[in-house]
Formats: C-alpha cells, structure tokens, sequence
C-alpha cells in the first residue's frame, strides 16, 4: 500500500423516500464523469440511507408512553424523541440530564439510538437510522459493483462519542464487501500479539468522516488506495458481546 485518497463525491442530488441510493451514486458520478477503480470503496454516511428507506418520523405521529414521559422530565428531551429512542433501543444503559446512552436494536452503543434531528427542516421530524444497516450495505454493494464490473464494497457510517474522550467521530453501523476487522498475531520483530484487533471499516469511515464537513452537504466519500480484504459479513463483527464489555 503506498497512499491513500479520500475523494468527496460533490453534487449529489437531494435524497428522497424511496429513491435507490446505489442508482443515484451512479448518475452523480456520471455527473462528475468519475470512474471506480480497483479497489475503491465507498463509506456513505447514514442520514441518506435512512431518508431512502423512509425513516423519518413525524413528532406528532409518536404515541408516548408513561415510561417516556419519566424519562422525559428527567433530561432535556421531548417526549416524543425519548418515546422514539425507547422503540430503537434494545437496552438503555443510562440516563443523565443531558444525554441518554443505548444499545440499539443492531447492538450498538451510542447516545439516543441515533435518533436525530439535524440536517432535518422539519423540527417535527426525527430521523432514525436504518434498520438494518449491513443489508442496506449490501444492496448498495451489488448494484455499484454490477455497473462498474467490479467488487465495490460499502460501509455505512454514523458519528458516535467515545469513553471519557470529547468529541464525535464517524464508525462503521452497516458495511459489505471488505472484512470489517483485522487480526495480528505478529509484530515487526515476530512477537506475539494478543488482542491485536484493528477495526478497519470503523478506521475507513473516520477518515471519510474529515470530508464529510457538517455544513457542506456531503454525505459520500470513495477512499481509493486501501488494501482490504474482500469479505460478506458485514460490520456485526466489530460488536462487542456483552460478556466482554469493560465500560457498563
């Protein structure tokens, strides 16, 4: 491997409820008279798939229960969005005046269940994301991948905080077509590693996430130059059992 590119797909038209996301990164490219290459790989920030496959729900639609009107005094939060973090949410881990941490229904942890309002016009509006992000990957995977020929893998990126650290950046939700965690049982000098894991979609997707500025509109990053290892599983693997969790 000798460098790595980071190349922002510009000019993507506005996304709508039902529109086919692989499609129309095709015309955008063809737009940008852009070819895919060899090993090129694209990370897609989620807020496009999720309007795609119509997870924007209306505020005033949301039927709050007991449970989210609780949890509702206690943060800084509407009912309706906790009532909508509580249908995402596989567990809630904790709650604070400002923030709620979950478990989703896919295993990740993050505050809210990536329940969202930005990027949204309608402040009655919430987005969520996909339901099932490493097929929406996939889907998006083939179609790309039967019109430039060629293997096209795909990661779905969300922006998350970490442990005691300030700061979002972009990991892996949903990928396809490249193995999304790498083992090394060696270093340089031949020691034996352990625990030597690197999670190179979640890596991928941070990198892409420099590009994708907030306020600029763009949500599609192709990273050409990475060596991957071509693979079906998806970004499941990069979930920690609970068995092993250390933090909660």
């Amino acid at each position: 491997m000798g460098k790595l590119e980071l190349i922002p797909l510009v000019k993507l038209p506005i996304v709508w409820k039902g529109c086919d996301i692989g499609d129309l990164l095709i015309k955008s490219m063809e737009n940008n008279k852009f070819n895919l290459r060899k090993n090129d790989l694209i990370v897609i920030a989620h807020k496009i798939v999720s309007i795609s496959e119509g997870r924007i729900v209306k505020l005033s639609d949301v039927k709050i229960s007991s449970k989210a009107k609780k949890i509702s005094k206690k943060t800084n939060k509407s009912a309706e969005i906790i009532q909508l973090i509580i249908n995402e949410s596989d567990k809630i881990l904790k709650v604070e005046k400002d923030f709620i941490l979950t478990k989703d229904k896919n295993g990740i942890v993050a505050a809210n269940a990536g329940v969202d309002q930005s990027n949204l016009k309608d402040r009655n509006q919430a987005l969520l994301l996909p339901k099932n992000p490493d097929k929406s990957a996939k889907e998006i995977s083939m179609k790309l991948s039967k019109k430039f020929k060629k293997l096209i893998p795909v990661i779905i990126s969300d922006s998350v905080g970490r442990p005691w650290r300030n700061g979002l950046t972009q990991i892996a939700i949903g990928s396809y077509g490249l193995k999304a965690l790498v083992k090394y049982s060696k270093d340089f000098h031949g020691n034996e590693l352990f625990d030597t894991d690197v999670p190179v979609s979640d890596e991928l997707s941070s990198a892409a996430g420099l590009l994708m500025i907030k306020d600029k509109g763009i949500p599609v990053v192709i990273i050409r130059g990475y060596n991957y290892i071509s693979n079906k599983r998806g970004a499941k693997g990069l979930i920690r059992p609970d068995n092993e969790n250390v933090f909660i």
